[in-house]
């Protein structure tokens, strides 16, 4: 299953003719960094356009649930159910608690809908297998992992089928829902400098790569400096079980998404050619933690 979160809801030709099994859409006001977002008064129109395809409609709904915002959220979680979205990516636990309070006002069981993608939170088979065997449809590793890591998250999994992975495209560094830049620009004297929604960039202290960076009003985001491809790792994932496949064409536009599409495409109906599709592996080749020498006498 190749899955495309859009970067727009414009130039869909491309993406309708690569014919990816499912896209990603953004709904407000559940969905966190996408720019391919509609309205409920809009979604079902863009479902059956979709649908009209045999392309699934998945929904981003990866923005925190905080209390006070519990009964719209809730809402328009319902709404999108009501109007066939044949999925929900998630990174709250409350979304498990809606599902069940859903089932028991209509007597529909929809945890099945529900995708868990906490970005960088799940780092095993056991990890993803904690969501799996609550009913959820699928659970997203981390980006950051190994090709060897995530190979054997699978094999340690009762359900690889469900575990899905990000093939292609810019990740998630970190997100926060504190307002991270607006503050550090204050701190610096220059507030001025800020801007709702402006791309900016920021270095580590250890990493040479610039990261983009923007703040709206469900916090910072941060990505990773470039975006990742699986390339033939694909391949090693698939045989150990795993079968859903995530593109990421934030950035990058829809027709770089729906090319990745028919790319990985290609690769995975034909393993024997893959070397021919000039595409390499981004993956990390170690495990990526970096730890800080201790230089302060404390241990």
């Amino acid at each position: 299953m190749l899955i495309l979160a859009l970067d727009s809801l414009e130039d869909l030709d491309s993406v309708m003719t690569s014919k990816p099994d499912a896209v990603c859409i953004g709904l407000d006001p559940i969905s966190s960094r996408s720019r391919a977002r509609v309205d409920l008064e809009t979604l079902p129109a863009a479902i059956e356009s979709f649908h009209e395809q045999q392309i699934k409609v998945y929904i981003n709904a990866q923005a925190m649930v905080e209390q006070k915002l519990y009964p719209q959220i809730q809402e328009t979680f319902y709404k999108a159910v009501q109007a066939g979205a044949d999925g929900f990516y998630i990174a709250d636990d409350g979304y498990i608690t809606m599902a069940d309070e859903y089932e028991v006002q209509t007597g529909r069981k929809i945890r099945d809908l529900l995708i868990m993608q906490p970005e960088t939170l799940l780092c095993s088979g056991e990890d993803a297998g904690f969501y799996l065997e609550q009913g959820l449809q699928a659970a997203c590793l981390a980006h950051e992992l190994t090709c060897d890591e995530i190979v054997k998250s699978a094999l340690t999994s009762q359900k690889p089928a469900q575990i899905e992975v990000q093939a292609a495209g810019y990740y998630t560094w970190m997100e926060s829902r504190r307002p991270l830049l607006e503050n550090y620009l204050c701190y610096i004297g220059k507030p001025d400098q800020f801007e709702p929604n402006a791309l900016y960039s920021i270095q580590e202290q250890l990493r040479p790569a610039k990261l983009p960076v923007w703040q709206d009003e469900k916090g910072t985001h941060v990505m990773a400096d470039a975006p990742i491809q699986a390339g033939p790792d694909i391949l090693d994932m698939k045989e150990a079980g795993i079968e859903r496949f995530r593109i990421d064409a934030l950035f990058m536009g829809n027709d770089w998404g729906a090319k990745q599409v028919e790319l990985y495409r290609k690769i995975l109906e034909h393993p024997e050619q893959a070397a021919d599709f000039a595409v390499a592996s981004t993956f990390f080749a170690a495990p990526s933690l970096i730890r800080k020498e201790k230089d302060n006498g404390r241990h």
